[in-house]
């Protein structure tokens, strides 16, 4: 038995792997990336298009994988914004086409290029059309910008030449090739003769200046290669240079990486992810899966330079290009519930925001509030939107530091939907409100909700009267695993940290915000004074039993697979 256990130890040790990238510059001849052209070193405004065909709202294929992107949005937002910190001007284009020539409301999807704001919704349900084309028109008025062209007739028109655009960038995913050399010979001569086993992913980017009609074509290659034989001696992956891949970061996430930084400088090399392991959700490819399936989103920042910490019900993504990004799900208590009778869905989601997070920032920072808000009843049944002015205290001096985010909250089913993104400090006041309905609204076509209704309980009278302060004693079992876990992360995570379990069920969690207001270093009181969410183990492969009054304390979301996980509370 020891013998067998001896070669497969050999078998999976006596390799040498390493990474093939090649591209080809408009012909068959395969260059090193170094070597190749620089794309993006052209004056002007570059402009990157993304296709998109037009489907209407509940189409049986309307998120069938050919109407899909591999090369996604966001993945060019990154090139775009990258360039734009270069000092290069860049734009992203995108050409919805397909769209029947008898629809009736082309008129409408055309006006909302114009302007992006919360004013569309309210256009859109003034409609006396049915339910289905407004729908449609609801998921077209979250992507449709000035930068969206549509298109009904001949494709040839996705290439005409577009005002204002100086070269033309159209990126493609081509193919994926994975095959073995000599594996048949290699199991015949008991591994005397080597194997080889590849894996090869293909982009091409198609470029072309406003002047020229026939675009260049430039192919990029970016591989392994991982010779097997039992002759030589043991390497003990010493000699590999391809990384282990799993689901959370496979292979062709990695070519994208690669593909992403060959074309902002051919001779960078992309940054490993090492941060990039929730506790809770999933990441598979570019997309965010939240633990309790409330909702997905697209990672919205470079997922190369990306912090994500995140809980069951809320996530945050922060890079320092793109900002800070958090959602939040909020599970409506009877509180809430009886103040939507009484109060109306508009005066509850103020109140509730007043209380859960204004009141709690004033507490830090006195001269932070509400610049900016608007409602609009016609945008999912009712979302507040406001813009928070946080003026920090300079170190020293009188003077304060004004950061500035936008929120956007709506209630479906049971539960309250946050939506919140930082906004650039250097903006001027009177471009701020402009500003915050734009980027909010590019960040809402991102995140999939997928709500769930909960059964109200009966309305306890103490609650109503005591605005929700008394708790009964399930709620307080369920809570407390989150709010002990909550005092001893705070002001502990990493910058745009979403972590903790979020406090109770009705309260926001304001890490991220924090932790991106604070330093980005702190030093312990004391040299016993550690804790530990000052110094992180990667939790996603060590989910250790937490330690509490000299008793092992299952969290129920860490036993998922226990069939009652209230056996395991105190």
């Amino acid at each position: 038995m020891r013998f067998y256990l001896f070669l497969i130890l050999l078998l999976c040790n006596c390799q040498v792997s390493w990474y093939h990238t090649r591209v080809s510059p408009g012909s068959d001849t395969e260059l090193p990336i170094s070597q190749g052209p620089n794309l993006l070193s052209e004056p002007g405004t570059s402009c990157f298009f993304s296709i998109m065909k037009f489907q209407e709202s509940g189409s049986a294929n309307e998120h069938a994988p050919e109407n899909l992107s591999f090369v996604d949005p966001q993945f060019i937002e990154n090139i775009r914004t990258n360039l734009k910190i270069k000092n290069t001007n860049a734009r992203h284009i995108k050409q919805i086409h397909g769209i029947p020539k008898d629809w009736p409301y082309i008129k409408e999807l055309e006006s909302f290029r114009t302007n992006k704001s919360f004013e569309r919704f309210k256009q859109i349900q003034s409609l006396t059309a049915d339910t289905k084309d407004k729908q449609t028109l609801l998921k077209y008025a979250e992507i449709i910008d000035a930068d969206t062209f549509l298109y009904t007739g001949d494709l040839s028109l996705l290439y005409h030449n577009i005002e204002n655009c100086d070269t033309y960038y159209n990126l493609y995913y081509v193919r994926r090739e994975k095959d073995n050399y000599n594996l048949i010979l290699f199991l015949v001569s008991l591994g005397i003769i080597p194997t080889v086993n590849y894996e090869n992913h293909y982009y091409s980017v198609f470029k072309r200046n406003s002047i020229e009609t026939k675009p260049t074509l430039t192919t990029y290659k970016f591989g392994y290669r991982r010779l097997i034989t039992w002759i030589l001696w043991p390497t003990f992956n010493i000699f590999n240079e391809v990384e282990n891949y799993n689901k959370d970061y496979r292979f062709v996430d990695h070519t994208k990486d690669q593909f992403l930084a060959s074309l902002e400088n051919k001779n960078s090399q992309p940054l490993p992810i090492k941060r990039l392991n929730p506790v809770y959700g999933d990441v598979l490819g570019g997309t965010y899966s939240s633990d309790s399936d409330l909702f997905k989103t697209q990672i919205p920042v470079d997922k190369r330079f990306a912090v994500v910490r995140d809980a069951k019900k809320n996530v945050s993504f922060f890079d320092p290009i793109h900002g800070l990004f958090k959602i939040q799900a909020i599970n409506v208590n009877q509180k809430i519930h009886s103040d939507i009778i009484t109060d109306g869905i508009e005066k509850t989601l103020k109140t509730f925001i007043t209380t859960n997070l204004i009141d709690k920032i004033k507490k830090k920072y006195p001269k932070s509030g509400i610049i900016h808000e608007i409602y609009s009843p016609e945008y999912r049944d009712g979302t507040y939107t406001f813009t928070l002015e946080v003026a920090k205290p300079e170190p020293g001096k009188d003077q304060f530091k004004k950061e500035y985010f936008v929120f956007s909250c709506f209630k479906s089913q049971s539960q309250i939907y946050i939506l919140s993104r930082s906004l650039p400090n250097e903006t001027s006041p009177e471009a701020l409100p402009k500003l915050a309905e734009t980027n909010i609204l590019d960040f809402y076509p991102q995140v999939r909700f997928q709500s769930k209704y909960i059964e109200p309980k009966p309305l306890d009278l103490d609650i109503a009267m005591n605005e929700g302060k008394k708790k009964s004693k399930n709620d307080n079992d369920e809570d407390d695993d989150d709010e002990d876990e909550d005092d001893e992360e705070e002001g502990e995570e990493l910058a745009g940290g979403g972590g903790g379990g979020g406090g109770s069920s009705a309260e926001i969690d304001l890490g991220g915000l924090f932790s991106l207001l604070k330093e980005r270093t702190h030093i312990p009181k004391g040299k016993m004074d550690i804790k530990p969410g000052r110094f992180q183990f990667n939790n996603a492969r060590f989910n250790a039993p937490k330690m509490n009054n000299s008793k092992f304390h299952f969290k129920p979301s860490r036993t998922k697979n226990f069939s009652s996980p209230g056996k395991w509370r105190r």
